[in-house]
C-alpha cells in the first residue's frame, strides 16, 4: 500500500508537471493575438517595396520640380490641380518615412509572439507572468495596427490619387519645360 502511494503520488506529480502553465482562457486570448499580428503582418509585408519607393520618389521629384523651378504665373485652374497634387505630400511622406519602420516592427511583433507561443508550450511561462507578457504584446500590436491602418489606408488613397493627379502635373510640367526651350 505504502508502494501504491508512492507510485501514485509520483504519477500525480508528473501529470502536473507535464500540464499547461497558462489556463485556457490566456491560451484563447494568446491565439487570438498572434492570429490578429499574422494578419497585419502578412498585409505590410504584401506591399510592394520596389513601387512604393519608385512611386514615393517619383512623387517628390516631381513635387520639387512644381515648387522650386516653376515660376511662372499659371491659370488659377491649374494651380488649383498642381496644389491638389502637391497635397498628397503628406501621405507620400508618411509612407517614405514610415513603411520600413512598420514592416520591421511588424515582423519583430510577429518573432516576439513566436518565442512566447514556443514558451508556453515549452511550459516555460507561468500563469501568474503569462498576464505581464500578454498584455506589453497586446500594447505593441495596439500600436502596430494604428501605424499599420494609417499605412495601408495612405497606401492605397496616396497611390489611387497619385495616379488620378499625375497626369495633370506631368502635362503641366511638360508644357512648362517646352516653354522654356521655345
Amino acid at each position: 500500500m505504502k508502494y501504491t502511494s508512492l507510485l501514485f503520488l509520483t504519477f500525480s506529480l508528473f501529470l502536473v508537471a507535464c500540464g499547461p502553465k497558462i489556463n485556457s482562457s490566456q491560451q484563447e486570448e494568446l491565439e487570438t493575438l498572434t492570429t490578429k499580428v499574422d494578419s497585419i503582418t502578412q498585409k505590410v509585408n504584401a506591399l510592394d517595396s520596389v513601387a512604393l519607393t519608385q512611386l514615393t520618389g517619383d512623387f517628390f521629384e516631381r513635387k520639387n520640380f512644381i515648387q522650386e523651378k516653376m515660376t511662372d504665373t499659371l491659370d488659377p485652374r491649374i494651380i488649383f490641380k498642381l496644389d491638389a497634387f502637391v497635397q498628397l505630400r503628406k501621405e507620400m511622406g508618411f509612407i517614405r518615412g514610415q513603411y520600413a519602420v512598420i514592416k520591421s516592427e511588424a515582423n519583430i511583433l510577429k518573432q516576439q509572439l513566436v518565442d512566447l507561443n514556443h514558451d508556453v508550450s515549452k511550459r516555460l511561462v507561468e500563469e501568474k507572468r503569462f498576464d505581464q507578457y500578454y498584455e506589453l504584446e497586446n500594447e505593441n500590436y495596439n500600436k502596430l495596427a494604428e501605424a499599420a491602418t494609417k499605412l495601408l489606408a495612405g497606401v492605397e488613397q496616396g497611390t489611387k490619387q497619385y495616379n488620378e493627379l499625375v497626369v495633370v502635373a506631368d502635362s503641366v510640367i511638360a508644357a512648362y519645360k517646352a516653354n522654356l526651350n521655345e
